[in-house]
């Protein structure tokens, strides 16, 4: 990067653009723009298996093009242009001392910065020794700068980094931000049953995503220990402006991630926290949910057994798919643990077995509230309570798929029996059979089939446009309809002076005329009332007496076709008697009205069961037993 200036990878550019990655290549293979030819910069280098582009000619491209959503590429490129094969650790360490101390780095010395260190962290708990013994290159520093000068403050500037290439370069992806959330409501409802005034959070085990995003709403952050790693926590707790302490003065919220983790460290990482959990101190742990919530086998199984025989577990979650980034298809389990001998009956729920809007969030932090107050006599929404002594048996699962809380009986009666007799009006009533009487014709006759394409150029048929329509002048009250081959209702009502004044030119549909669309697929109807407009892309197929086939006939041909695309000149019909035409119509219309009141019993013997089944379930209604005379 020296020799060419700063440079962007693919990736770095679509961030910059604020675009999609597909996007960039896109981009690349299209050099016209607005009618001018501009193309993309070439690379200057390949490292790692990915081109380099010289970050000035993609700041100048982006402003000659246009091109992208940020207007202000120009000054976030240098938060961008990271420098190559120097470690996120590395660039956080020199971030915090610039955030801490308010000094540009580029121009000074070894001497001035480690100067500079001793004079924020005199007793090296955060990066001291790091600056001592790190040798940078002028490069990183100025990027620093760079990053900081881009940024709205330090911690804007750590999200950056965190989210940049240096982070990508790790293969590790944190928590989406539902699951965050989540786990911040949880630990925020343990908080408040410890001390309504604030606590602190205590940071426990190697992962530190989910610590700092909890720590704002702590009173301060507990980060026991002087590994790399904890001294990591601390420099981006320093970043954030968030106080990190050696020590609790009080009882506090613990917090483990073993996300990631082997089943066997998961479990040794939740044995130990346990024990180690004082009096009036919680924990919330968040893990796989293999290790968690589910079925465990053999040494593992017992291992678990002998954590949970401490009776610490006072609330057990089984989280949606999709909240580990890192393996969206792999669930996540919650443990929200107390000291030993809390309680023998924890309290589970598998939260997967609730839709987006039937999950609020604080809803369950109100029932964690309930469960660390041992206040069963509570309703909950969500957990439910589970014994212990089947959990520690063998091939047993601490949280059952789709286990939820139980509900109490409706005091909706009359809604769930009112739902119940609408559909059973319906369903009650008597279906006339239909019945087609057919005999052999006489004689034989020569079979003739037409396109309708044939049928149009004879004058047979003739086609007619439908017409753009506003569905913002849908007036319900109105009488003209709007019909469509693909809504069997029609699209809208229109009022008839709104229909006049608004759409003079538009095709009025005649009684017996065909409404139908050849895309997605061949589909018609039958308009036998006539005076609708007709919304396009559909159109009007209106048939005249010499064209041997009834408009009934055309459509219930149109919806066999097959399910694909077809051109509508290509449709073939056959071309009957006039005696058979009108008879033949007659059957269709008849068969039509039928199959109409058959799915009107199918949809409301559907509606019926759906009604039976949660009238039941909430207790509303009982089923009366038919007795036989």
């Amino acid at each position: 990067m020296a020799g060419q200036g700063p440079t962007l990878t693919l990736q770095d550019i679509a961030d910059l653009a604020r675009v999609r990655r597909p996007v960039v290549s896109m981009w690349r293979n299209r050099p016209r723009v607005r009618g001018l030819h501009v193309p993309f910069p070439a690379p200057v280098e390949v490292s790692g298996g990915m081109e380099r582009f010289r970050r000035e000619d993609i700041v100048e491209w982006l402003e000659r093009t246009g091109r992208g959503n940020n207007t202000e590429a120009n000054l976030d490129a240098p938060a961008l242009s990271v420098p190559d094969d120097v470690p996120l650790d590395e660039l956080v360490t020199w971030l915090c001392l610039a955030a801490l101390t308010g000094q540009e780095l580029a121009e000074t010395t070894a001497g001035q910065r480690i100067t500079l260190a001793r004079g924020v962290d005199p007793d090296d708990r955060v990066l001291l020794r790091e600056v001592e013994a790190s040798t940078p290159a002028v490069c990183t520093l100025r990027f620093i700068d760079d990053l900081v000068e881009a940024s709205y403050g330090p911690r804007e500037a750590l999200d950056r980094l965190e989210q940049g290439r240096a982070a990508r370069t790790l293969g590790t992806r944190d928590l989406t931000s539902e699951a965050v959330d989540l786990i911040h409501a949880v630990a925020e409802a343990c908080a408040l049953h410890l001390a309504p005034e604030g606590v602190p959070l205590v940071h426990v085990g190697p992962a530190s995503s989910v610590t700092l995003a909890l720590a704002d709403t702590f009173t301060h952050l507990v980060v026991p220990g002087d590994t790399p790693d904890l001294r990591g926590i601390r420099r981006r707790a320093a970043i954030r402006e968030i106080e990190a302490v050696n020590d609790a003065a009080g009882p506090g919220v613990r917090v483990l991630s073993a996300i990631g983790r082997p089943a066997d460290e998961v479990l040794d990482l939740v044995d130990n926290l346990v024990l180690d959990l004082g009096e009036g101190e919680l924990a919330v742990v968040i893990g796989p949910a293999g290790v968690l919530c589910d079925e465990l086998q053999g040494e593992q199984e017992r291992h678990r057994a002998q954590t949970l025989r401490s009776e610490s577990l006072a609330v057990a979650l089984r989280l949606p798919r999709g909240m580990w980034r890192e393996a969206h298809r792999q669930a996540l389990g919650l443990w929200v643990c107390a000291a030993g001998g809390f309680t023998g009956q924890p309290l589970v729920a598998d939260l997967a077995a609730f839709t987006r809007d039937e999950l609020d969030l604080g809803d369950l932090a109100s029932d964690v509230t309930g469960a660390l107050a041992a206040t069963r006599g509570r309703a909950f929404r969500y957990l439910r309570p589970h014994d212990l002594p089947p959990i520690l048996s063998a091939r047993a699962v601490v949280v059952p798929r789709g286990v939820r809380a139980l509900r109490l009986a409706t005091t909706e009666i009359e809604r769930h029996l009112a739902v119940i007799n609408t559909a059973t009006l319906v369903t009650s009533e008597p279906i006339q059979p239909f019945d087609v009487l057919a005999e052999r014709a006489p004689g034989a006759m020569l079979l003739r089939r037409r396109s309708l394409g044939e049928l149009k150029n004879l004058g047979h048929v003739r086609v007619l446009r439908g017409s753009r329509i506003d569905h913002s002048h849908d007036n319900p009250a109105g009488s003209v309809t709007v019909l469509s081959a693909t809504e069997p209702h029609g699209t809208a009502r229109l009022d008839p002076f709104d229909a006049a004044r608004l759409y003079p030119r538009a095709v009025r549909t005649d009684p017996g005329d065909v409404v139908f669309a050849g895309r997605p697929r061949p589909i018609a109807r039958v308009d036998d009332h006539g005076g609708s407009l007709v919304a396009s892309p559909s159109k009007i197929l209106r048939i005249s007496s010499q064209a041997g086939i009834g408009p009934h006939a055309v459509a219930a041909i149109i919806n066999r076709l097959p399910n694909e695309p077809t051109e509508w000149q290509t449709w073939s019909v056959p071309i009957l008697d006039t005696s058979e035409v009108e008879r033949l119509e007659e059957a269709l219309l008849a068969a039509e009205n039928h199959e109409t009141t058959l799915r009107r019993h199918l949809d409301a013997t559907r509606d019926l069961v759906t009604a039976m089944i949660d009238g039941v379930a909430a207790g509303a209604v009982t089923l009366a037993t038919r007795t036989t005379q």
